[in-house]
Parts: structure tokens; sequence; C-alpha cells
């Protein structure tokens, strides 16, 4: 017979050891929910410190530009007429800069204060504001053909050494920022698969999807006297500043000799001509001939939302001219659609900020996609043309200058082949993927065809070992006589297996986040590899 004391002792002693049990449970929930909300408030907290002092100092960097700014005018017009074509050029340029500096920053510390902390925002403004830095100090940089004892950049020197000084603000700048972001979240493979990145809008889909005499124009160019205007430039400066809504300049089918350049405050234009090869804008401009590069753009373009369909841009300075650019763009969010871009060194210069070219048809011979832009290059076809004896061809020359930069060249689904010219003697030319314009230069060609024009290293040394163990070229799934990785480069920096969740990092998703404004263009895309 069981002990009806004992069993109601031994309930209590069960009932007391549970209760012990929860309470050091419920302790310990509590004091991981305690630390946990410490944890998430000091973070919080050092975040908003960091994002302070990121404030604060582009702040101390907007008035240092201004003062560089000051300082290059005052010595611009204390040299006056001392100054050769390419001194002024090389100043305009600069002081242009340094005010497209400023705009950017101020751009910059409105979305910090609005807790905007996005990688393709904040990070992309403040990156561009380095490659103006960067451009301005080119411009004062003699190449090795010119002789720098006939130019003026000893005496801008001290100026040289601001715009260093600039460069390094915003240089740590990106690095406080990318402690606060961490590893950039948005890096899977994509499945998704587009006619075009969202970022363009479905109007503007419309309008490049749609024929030339169904489209609603704001204002007709034609040579022959039946448009508004009969140059463009002359279109361009009607239009309107700062506008928000899709501003449409037909071109008519002609030539057009004329150098364009559509400023930061003309925002959301769009040129649509009759087709590559009919609609034509032409230029000469080159170094060789006094300019710099930046000005030697036959179109440039800073304004933000820039999008051009069914037109070539060419310069004819020749392959003896060295630096002549067809097209030059520095605006965030521009996108090319079945456009042409011819000319021979640095034929198109993707300066900075984000773009998207799809169906295009690029020709050159040097580096003749250049620069530092975070730039998407989709079924489109790369021709490389007859260079002069003895020169070697280079596709592109990436210009990232940092690592926490988000730019570089992305190709996919793109065609590397030979111009008509260089057909025939192709044999007798070295041709290579791309060279490291600055230390941290990246490229990736990726599901692209490549002919057998491609030297079997596939990629070129810039000088020396110069950045060839903090660059990063790739490729991945390529095909074509010339895509053979058995013989390529062995450098630290190349990719040797490119994965599937690397590649995807550089497709319009992700890398120039297109799913937020390529949708606005009309121009086809896809997102994912």
């Amino acid at each position: 017979m069981n002990n009806p004391i004992r069993k109601t002792s031994n309930h209590k002693i069960l009932n007391l050891l549970s209760l012990t049990f929860l309470l050091i449970f419920l302790s310990t929930v509590v004091s991981s929910h305690s630390q946990s909300t410490n944890h998430k408030t000091q973070r919080l907290t050092e975040t908003n410190k960091i994002t302070e002092l990121v404030i604060a100092t582009l702040n101390q960097t907007i008035s240092n530009v201004n003062l560089s700014s000051s300082n290059f005018l005052d010595l611009q017009k204390r040299l006056g007429p001392k100054l050769t074509h390419r001194d002024r050029c090389a100043f305009e340029d600069c002081l242009g800069l340094l005010d497209d500096t400023i705009s950017d920053l101020k751009t910059a510390i409105s979305k910090l204060q609005s807790s905007s902390l996005g990688s393709h925002d904040v990070n992309m403004l403040l990156s561009d504001a380095m490659t103006n830095q960067d451009t301005c100090l080119d411009g004062f940089t003699a190449s090795d053909d010119e002789k720098s004892d006939d130019r003026t950049y000893r005496l801008a020197e001290s100026l040289k050494e601001s715009i260093i000084n600039i460069s390094n603000n915003l240089s740590n700048s990106l690095d406080m920022l990318q402690k606060i972001r961490g590893k950039d979240s948005s890096t899977e493979a994509l499945e998704v698969d587009a006619e075009f990145p969202s970022w363009i809008s479905e109007n503007d889909q419309r309008l490049l999807q749609s024929p030339v005499e169904e489209t609603d124009f704001n204002l007709y160019v034609a040579k022959d006297g039946t448009g508004n205007f009969t140059t463009i430039s002359e279109a361009i400066s009607a239009a309107p500043k700062l506008s928000e809504t899709r501003f449409m300049i037909y071109i008519k089918e002609g030539l057009y000799f004329e150098n364009v350049e559509i400023s930061k405050k003309k925002t959301m234009i769009m040129l649509v001509g009759d087709g590559i090869g009919k609609t034509i804008i032409k230029g000469n401009r080159s170094r060789v001939d006094g300019w710099s590069t930046f000005q030697s753009a036959t179109v440039g373009v800073k304004g933000n939302g820039f999008i051009a369909k069914g037109i070539s841009f060419v310069n004819f300075a020749g392959p003896s001219k060295h630096q002549a650019v067809a097209f030059r763009s520095g605006s965030d969010l521009s996108a090319f659609y079945r456009c042409a871009f011819e000319g021979y060194q640095d034929t198109l210069y993707v300066h900075s900020a984000k773009q998207f070219y799809r169906e295009c048809d690029i020709f050159g011979t040097i580096d003749f996609i250049f620069g530092n832009a975070a730039v998407v290059f989709q079924n489109c076809s790369l021709y490389a043309r007859k260079p002069n004896p003895h020169q070697k061809i280079v596709y592109t020359a990436q210009g990232r200058n940092q690592s926490e930069q988000p730019t570089g060249i992305s190709m996919i689904n793109c065609s590397i082949l030979a111009a008509e010219d260089l057909i025939p003697v192709k044999a007798s030319f070295k041709a290579f993927l791309g060279r490291p314009w600055r230390l941290f230069s990246r490229t990736l060609v990726m599901k692209s065809f490549i002919d057998d024009l491609i030297d079997p290293a596939g990629w070129l040394e810039w000088k020396d070992v110069f950045a060839l163990d903090t660059l990063y070229y790739g490729e991945y799934m390529n095909e074509g006589p010339g895509s053979n990785m058995t013989n390529r480069v062995k450098w630290l920096g190349f990719q040797q297996n490119v994965t599937e969740v690397e590649a995807a990092q550089f497709t319009v998703g992700p890398f120039i986040d297109g799913n937020t404004w390529l949708n606005s263009t009309g121009i086809p895309f896809n997102l994912g590899l």
C-alpha cells in the first residue's frame, strides 16, 4: 500500500524543482533578450556615430572642394594667355568636375541624413566624386609622348595635392560606410529573366520599343530644316533644366558634325535617331590636337537619366591621334539601346555612375571601353579595328581606384570580334580583353563569344607588375576559339575559377541595381545571367 503523505511530498518536491528550472530558464531568456537588445542598441549607436562622422567629413570635404575650386580659378586667371589649349581644357575639366563633386556630396549627405545607406546610392555618389578627382588629375598628367616641361604641370603641384586630399577624405568615408554596412547582401545568384532592368520605367520601355512615327517628341532636329532645330546642341539648350519627366528629342536621319555637351542640370533627356548608320553624330577632337581626353568626346553627358536609341556616335580622328572619345557618360541611370560607338583609342568613356548598354556596337583599337562607371554591357558586339603598326589591341581599361568603389565593367552575352578592316591582318596584331588602368581595376566577361584574335594570355599588363595583385578580372562560361582558359595569365588578381554566385554579383540586378530603374527606360534587359 502506497504512503499518501510520501506521494504528496514527492509531488511538492517535483513542483518545486520544475518551478526552479522554469525560473532559471526565464532568467536565461530575459538575460539573452536583454543582451540582444543591448547589442542592437549598441550597434545602432555605433552606426549613428559613424554616420555622423561621415556627414561631418563630407561637409568638411565640400569646404575643401570649394577652396580648391577657388584656387584653380585664381591660377587659371593668373596664367591667362600663357596656357596652352590643353592646359585650358585641364583647368575647365577640373572646375566643372569640382562643381559636380559638390553636387554629389550634398546629395550623399541628404541620403545619409534620411538613413538611406544603400550601397548603390551613397557609395556610388562617393565613388563618382572620387572619379571626378582622378579625372581632374589626369588633365595635368603628361602622357609618355608629351613633353611635360612645355606644360604648366609644375605650377599646379600644390593644387594637385589638394585634389589628392579630397580623394583621401572620400576614400576614408567609403571605408567607414563599409564598416556599418558589412557585406552586400545582394550577391546571390538570380533566376529572374526580364527584357529590361526595372529602373527603366514602363513608359520609357514603350518609348524605346515604339517606332519613331508612333512616338510623340518634345523637339525635332533635322539637317534639312524640317524640324525645330538643325543642330542637336540647339535642342539640348532648349530642353528644360532638372526635369523629373522624360524629355524626348528626335534626331532625323543625317550626318551631324558637332560636339554636344549635356550638362548635369539637363536631366531625363532621351535622344532617338533613325538607327545605326542613319543618324550619325561625328567629331574629331583628340589629345594630339590639344584637347583633354575628357573634352575630346563627340558627345558628353552628365545629366542623370539620359537615354539614347538608334544613333551612331563617332570620333573619326583616327588611330594616330591617341585618345579621341566618341561618347562620354557620367550620367547616373543612363541607358543605351541599339546605338553604335565608333572610334579608335578611348572610344567609349564610361566615366562614372550606373550605366546599361543593350544591343550596341562598339568599335576601337586601344582601351576602347574605359572609365570607372558601374556598367553592364548586354548582348553587345565589340569590334577591334586595325591599329597602327606595332600597336596592341586592348578592349577595356577599367579605372577603379579604391577597393570599396562599387564600379567595374561587366559583359554578358556579348561578342568580342574583329572589325572588317582587321580581319585580313588580325594575325599581325595581339589583342587582349583588358588591362588595369587603375589599382583596383575590375572587369568580367561572362557567357560571351570570344573570337580567335584574343591572345591566349587573355589580359595585358598596364606597366610592369602594377595592379596585378589588386585587380579583379574574370571569365565565366564563355565560348569561341578565344575563350580557352588554359594559358591565361597567372596574376593573383585574375579569377581562374569564377563561380555562378560570383558571376551573378556582376549582373544587372546586384551590380547596377537594375531592378530599381531600368524598367523605366524601355530597354530590354536580363537581371541575372
